[in-house]
């Protein structure tokens, strides 16, 4: 037998074996009910299936086994060992493999968990193994990756040469970890409907997955703009593109999720509303998905152009939408207790960050669809830039930053505003005195600027003596550190964001060696330009010194690349990273032999961008830490 026969028998044993758990969904009303079947095995065949196929891509790649058209077309004999293991999710069908596993993974650990439910259990992995079988039979129909070439040939085509970078080799397990893990949760809803169980106890069930489905897709989206910022060489780290646009959407309505399930899990309140964000999650997580793999974007991170794909994904997120929206019709009547919110209540900060979270997810939404169906529909193309999205997320994030402020400080049930505004009136004030300052000597920052620096500012020093405050024991791991670890990085994050992009400089210089390179206050000397060779490329390299009076404190190495498999020429930058600013250089194609193109960029503030996405995901996984302490 060959591997790829044993590929297709171990994906069709998880195909067969996910249609039969899912079946549970309809069969105990039916004549089948008195078939008893033994849903743990099941789940633990089809993780297993599963996981052996991966493994078996996997080895396909690592052995170089040009029998197969997914090695040829992605992969060659002379990569190095990373990149051929990456370039077996490096492309659509690896990676929809990779989402299956993911997929069944989640069921399986689901699985093990403590909960006593069993009636709640089954359905929960009988809906997870309904989206297992779905992503099953699409990839056997279209996107099987075991098939074998027509042509014999002794030699691949290559992996992309922008995929042949370490981050991403992380970047996609870390990324579909996140969209997937809003699956359990869409499964954990529809599970809750069936038994009636959407109470207290369901949401602190619930709790632990969102957090981890966040963390993963919050690590994800970072490594991605991290990659994007070096690897690409346009100097930035966010381009509004379509498909970062969809792992933006589930991301905002995640967000919105677990703040609302901590009220359900306090206050046994808002049942309808979890679910119907749990729905939305996950939907937007299919939405990106067809968008990558419907072939209607170009885009750098896009894998495949048929059209055939797209539509199998669309039918089968209605099939989903159908099912948890019938369901959800049907139940939401009778899922809400009766309760009253008071408009000074940490309820209700909580609620208006929601509302304010999905207001930005519809500008993303509109922004990102609209186009696409206008070039659908009327056959004209109209483009959405930044300013669009600037523009009109800038007055819904005045406020969330305003909320999350005066939120966190709110008590449970009913509070005052007098107490709340004083409980944060001294540290608006320093805030206020140190951006007002920052301004004066800044003049270019405009009103708006300033407003939302000083909120940013506010927000991070208010979320510091919060978690000082309730973690007077002096616990590593407290209830409060991780709220405010994420706080602290999201008011970063949006303060590092502005400032990069008030204080960031660009210069093009067509240059000679020797020639003196001058930008803002940096000085740099073009020492030469030589030729090199990696291991799967050559490549021309210039050297830059940056200079203090005479003195060389950096150099700098920007390279052109050329790669013979598959053939393709990039630009690879050179970046010191300072504390308050990256220097960013990077070299394109000469148009003219005598003098090289090169980019300088720079770009304040940098590191702490990536150091506020890093506190959001250790408030996040601080957060987990705490409810394991909690079990124990």
């Amino acid at each position: 037998m060959s591997l790829g026969n044993l590929g297709n028998i171990l994906m069709l044993t998880c195909l067969l074996a996910s249609l039969i758990q899912a079946l549970y969904l309809i069969y105990p009303h039916t004549s089948f009910g008195k078939i008893n079947i033994n849903y743990r095995v099941l789940t633990r065949i089809i993780f297993i299936t599963c996981l052996a196929s991966f493994l078996l891509l996997i080895y396909l790649f690592l052995e170089s086994n040009f029998n197969y058209q997914l090695v040829v077309n992605n992969s060659h004999s002379e990569k190095p060992l990373i990149y051929k293991i990456a370039g077996a999710w490096g492309n659509h069908e690896g990676s929809l493999l990779l989402w299956i596993l993911v997929l069944s993974f989640f069921n399986f650990v689901f699985l093990e968990t403590k909960i006593k439910n069993t009636e709640f259990k089954k359905y929960v992995i009988s809906f997870q193994s309904l989206m297992i079988f779905g992503f099953t039979l699409f990839l056997l129909l279209t996107s099987n990756p075991f098939l074998a070439t027509e042509n014999i040939t002794n030699e691949g085509l290559g992996l992309n040469p922008i995929l042949q970078d370490l981050l991403l080799a992380i970047h996609p397990p870390i990324l579909y970890v996140g969209y997937v893990g809003y699956s359990i949760v869409l499964s954990f809803a529809v599970g809750g409907m069936i038994t009636n169980k959407i109470d207290q106890e369901w949401a602190r069930w619930l709790h632990p997955w969102v957090i981890v489905s966040w963390i993963f897709l919050t690590a994800g989206i970072g490594l991605g703009s991290f990659w994007a910022y070096y690897e690409l060489g346009w100097g930035g780290y966010w381009f509004w593109d379509p498909v970062e646009n969809a792992s933006l959407m589930p991301w905002l309505a995640g967000t919105a999720l677990f703040h609302c399930v901590i009220i359900l899990e306090k206050k046994n309140i808002l049942q309808s509303w979890v679910i119907l964000l749990s729905i939305l999650t996950f939907s937007l997580s299919l939405i990106g998905t067809f968008l990558v793999r419907s072939g209607i974007l170009n885009s750098v991170h896009t894998f495949a152009s048929d059209p055939s794909r797209g539509l199998f994904i669309l039918v089968f997120l209605a099939i989903i939408l159908i099912i948890s929206f019938t369901l959800y019709a049907i139940k939401a009547p009778t899922l809400d207790k009766k309760s009253k919110i008071n408009i000074v209540s940490k309820e209700a900060g909580i609620l208006a960050n929601n509302w304010l979270l999905l207001s930005s997810l519809f500008v993303v939404f509109l922004g990102t669809l609209y186009p696409l169906a206008v070039d659908l529909f009327l056959q004209k193309s109209i483009s959405v830039g930044p300013n669009y999205y600037v523009l009109s997320l800038m007055p819904i994030l005045l406020l969330l930053l305003l909320i999350m402020i005066v939120g966190p400080v709110s008590k449970w049930q009913n509070d005052k505003l007098t107490n709340i505004l004083f409980s944060i009136s001294k540290l608006f004030i320093l805030s206020l005195a140190i951006i007002f300052a920052f301004s004066i000597y800044f003049s270019e920052l405009k009103l708006t600027q300033i407003t939302l620096l000083t909120l940013c500012l506010t927000l991070m020093l208010v979320s510091i003596k919060n978690g000082i405050r309730t973690n007077r024991n002096y616990s590593i791991i407290s209830p409060s550190l991780g709220k405010s670890l994420a706080h602290i990085g999201f008011g970063l994050l949006i303060l590092s964001v502005i400032a990069n992009t008030t204080f960031a400089t660009e210069k093009i210089f067509q240059a000679q060696v020797d020639d003196l390179l001058v930008i803002d206050n940096y000085k740099f000397k073009f020492d030469k330009v030589n030729q090199t060779k990696g291991k799967n490329f050559n490549a021309v390299t210039a050297t830059f010194s940056l200079l203090d009076n005479k003195t060389v404190i950096e150099t700098f190495k920007p390279e052109i690349r050329i790669y013979s498999n598959p053939p393709t020429v990039t630009s690879e930058t050179s970046i010191v990273r300072k504390f308050l600013a990256d220097i960013y250089i990077v070299m394109n194609i000469p148009e003219n032999a005598d003098f090289v193109n090169v980019r300088i960029h720079i770009k304040p503030m940098m590191s702490f961008i990536w150091l506020s996405i890093i506190l959001m995901v250790l408030g996040g996984i601080s957060s987990i830490f705490f409810r394991i302490k909690l079990i124990k």
